[in-house]
């Protein structure tokens, strides 16, 4: 069983285009089991980009986990663009020759046993397909061969096609590291990138992640968070939640809707808020619909 990874902290957080990302498997399972941050895997293959069930890295984080994470000084924020650029640029000519060497002989190694694997299966099926020819009577095999010919629409291409497109296809297979390579660059903070969460939702997250909970966004119930008490993957969510200023007047309409919509989905609505620049404790209200 492979050791888990020690992760140093403060870990860098990839900003590209407003979005934060986290490419290290390591810092994916540390930031789950130490902050009780989920975020939401986002990364596809690149053969199979409509993926929607089963996605990987890297995580997306929202952007009050990435402020939080980096207020408790467990990360911060890395302007990937910059960064990228800066480390190709300091990058020997040494150092790119190694890398690409490496990364050719990790392919061919890869394209070697995936052609291996296609030729093996190929042995399998002839060898199948040559004893029930053995088995069939002569007058069959002889109707079938006609039928066959060369002037069929359904031919077979020829071994040399085959060949080709065995080939091609099998460089298509090479292994993608989950980190990038040492040698690549040392990303340091940026000075002009901040993670800037809603005012009005901040708190409400804070409050609810400092009591335990698990926080997710929470669109497709309306909402702005869902709240679990402990991990998703063994709890359902009990709160669905909405942060808003202090002063900030709610709607009748609101309320009736959330409280409704909260019950209709087994849950209770929450919203809250803390007055801004104040240091008291954020105040929060739960919302049941009866009756149904």
């Amino acid at each position: 069983m492979p050791i888990a990874s020690t992760v140093t902290e403060p870990f860098p957080i990839y900003a590209i285009h407003g979005r934060y990302l986290l490419f290290d498997v390591d810092v994916v399972s540390h930031i789950r089991k130490t902050y009780h941050m989920c975020g939401c895997l986002s990364g596809t293959l690149p053969q199979i980009p409509q993926q929607n069930v089963f996605l990987g890295l890297p995580l997306e984080l929202m952007t009050e986990e990435a402020a939080l994470l980096v207020e408790k000084q467990a990360a911060y924020i890395v302007d990937d663009v910059a960064a990228h650029t800066r480390g190709l640029a300091n990058m020997s000519q040494e150092t790119k020759t190694d890398y690409l060497e490496a990364r050719r002989r990790e392919c061919e190694k890869e394209a070697l046993k995936h052609q291996k694997e296609v030729d093996e299966k190929k042995r399998q099926f002839k060898g199948k397909g040559k004893q029930e020819e053995e088995a069939k009577p002569e007058e069959r095999q002889e109707e079938e061969e006609k039928e066959n010919g060369e002037d069929s629409l359904f031919a077979a291409p020829s071994s040399n096609e085959s060949a080709v497109q065995l080939k091609a296809d099998s460089l298509l297979f090479y292994p993608t590291a989950t980190v990038s390579d040492p040698s690549y660059h040392s990303p340091a903070p940026s000075t002009s990138l901040v993670a800037r969460p809603d005012p009005n939702s901040y708190p409400l997250y804070k409050h609810l992640h400092n009591l335990g909970y698990f926080l997710s966004p929470g669109l497709r119930f309306g909402c702005q968070f869902m709240a679990y008490p402990g991990d998703p993957l063994r709890f359902h969510s009990h709160f669905i939640t909405r942060g808003l200023g202090w002063d900030e007047e709610i709607d009748i309409i609101d309320i009736v809707g959330g409280g409704r919509l909260g019950t209709g989905v087994k849950k209770a609505w929450m919203f809250g808020g803390k007055p801004e620049g104040d240091d008291t404790e954020t105040r929060v209200f739960c919302v049941e619909w009866g009756g149904f």
